[in-house]
């Protein structure tokens, strides 16, 4: 079986906060300072999830159509993050169903990793967003940028073969590595492109809240830890609780996280 490949848990909204919500309402406002979006713009978010991009936008005057192919992450979103200038629905991102130039920008956030058609996406972004608007995305530096995952991932490299796997996948991705978005926006047109780190904290509150986003996450982590026997998946959990815990009492640790925005314009 091959286990390191991106694999995710589409259904679930609640993962989905567990997992990925540790970061993203922080990535969000550094993400919408940079991406000059104005009050009044209307604003595709693509890949939307569970709508943390889409209501920083509509809390800052944008008018935010927020789209994904999940139905169940659609449904968070509206559960948690309804607001009079957002309408969430259900789509496919690689085809979007809005005419050229419908859009002031179109932005995603933590997305574009996990979608494996990355180009024709963001060539759909750039096809709907008018001349002279924004193109942004985010997406998390695979390479050296994750360090509360490394931990997890470079302990499982040395003892199993499937992480080790995975470690060599994910690393091989230079889209993800500094400049990569970059030179996809201006492969596909975009122009002034400019692409910056944006680091946040990712806080756990305890081992057990931290090793269970890779126990219970929707990611290709969590379904390559979880495919091992249980006295594989023990002996990593053991060596990572070491790291975790680096000598002293177990509680709250805090991570630094490194993402790559890009920002680029359709051409006037």
């Amino acid at each position: 079986m091959e286990t390191a490949e991106l694999r995710y848990n589409w259904a679930d909204s609640d993962v989905y906060e567990t997992f990925i919500g540790r970061w993203s309402e922080h990535l969000a406002s550094p993400f919408l300072s940079r991406a000059n979006v104005a009050r009044g713009d209307r604003v595709l978010d693509v890949a939307c999830g569970t709508g943390v991009l889409s209501k920083a936008l509509a809390e800052a005057g944008a008018h935010v159509i927020g789209v994904d192919a999940s139905e169940g992450y659609l449904e968070g979103a509206r559960r948690r993050r309804s607001h009079p200038n957002i309408a969430y629905e259900h789509g496919d991102v690689r085809k979007l169903r809005f005419d050229a130039n419908s859009f002031d920008a179109a932005v995603s956030t933590l997305a574009l990793d996990v979608i494996p058609e990355i180009e024709q996406v963001v060539s759909e972004m750039k096809r709907v967003t008018r001349p002279g608007g924004v193109v942004a995305s985010a997406v998390t530096q695979f390479l050296g940028g994750m360090p509360a995952f490394d931990l997890v991932i470079n302990t499982g490299a040395v003892l199993e073969t499937d992480f080790a796997r995975l470690r060599s996948m994910r690393a091989g991705r230079q889209l993800f590595w500094p400049d990569g978005q970059a030179t996809l926006w201006r492969k596909i047109g975009l122009v002034d492109v400019t692409e910056i780190p944006i680091v946040v904290d990712c806080e756990y509150a305890s081992f057990a809240d931290y090793w269970a986003t890779f126990t219970d996450g929707p990611g290709s982590t969590t379904s390559t830890l979880m495919a091992l026997s249980d006295d594989a998946r023990g002996s990593i959990e053991q060596h990572v609780r070491a790291g975790y815990l680096v000598g002293l009492p177990d509680g709250p640790r805090s991570f630094p996280m490194m993402f790559r925005m890009v920002r680029g314009l359709v051409p006037a």
